[in-house]
């Protein structure tokens, strides 16, 4: 799918979503919740280097979402909205993590456990795509609220300084 109608096809399924406001992804992981009938755990834990930053285990009586606890927060609610875009986009993973992967990665979960459930590389390249743009979506939409929310203006200073910065480092839509 084409970059402008995978953004149009993941606009309108977070467009679908019951978004709560001012938005805030843990209020997010309550409400999908609910949809799905069990909550949702967001687990910051500390990952080895070069493997995945985030993972999404359902279990049979809740969800947990596990990040990267040591990132940056953005970094961290775009780990965190590209696992639940998996969800909402209702992915399945497709290839099985082998028992030594799932030690490395879990070593408090049962191997087989997380052999059925989880890992970023098991899911289909247009999959990873489409769960990534919903975790950008929501990751715009939660920087909007946050700057709707933002209790203590910059000095002047501050405020140039924070808007070149910004201009040099973001994406040109956001």
């Amino acid at each position: 799918m084409k970059l402008h109608r995978l953004r149009k096809h993941c606009e309108q399924i977070v467009a679908e979503l019951e978004v709560p406001e001012p938005f805030e992804i843990r209020k997010l992981c309550d409400v999908l919740g609910e949809r799905r009938g069990r909550p949702i755990h967001l687990v910051p834990i500390t990952l080895t280097t070069h493997s995945v930053c985030g993972m999404f285990v359902p279990t049979g009586e809740f969800d947990a979402i596990f990040f990267e606890q040591d990132t940056s927060p953005l970094h961290q609610l775009l780990i965190i909205g590209h696992e639940l875009g998996h969800l909402i986009a209702g992915h399945q993973a497709t290839e099985i993590l082998d028992e030594n992967a799932s030690r490395l990665l879990l070593p408090d979960l049962d191997p087989q456990l997380v052999r059925r459930s989880l890992g970023r590389s098991n899911y289909a390249a247009a999959e990873e795509r489409e769960a990534e743009m919903i975790g950008s979506l929501l990751l715009r939409r939660a920087r909007r609220g946050r700057e709707e929310r933002q209790d203590s203006p910059l000095d002047s200073g501050q405020a140039e300084l924070y808007g070149r910065l910004r201009h040099c480092l973001e994406h040109p839509d956001w």
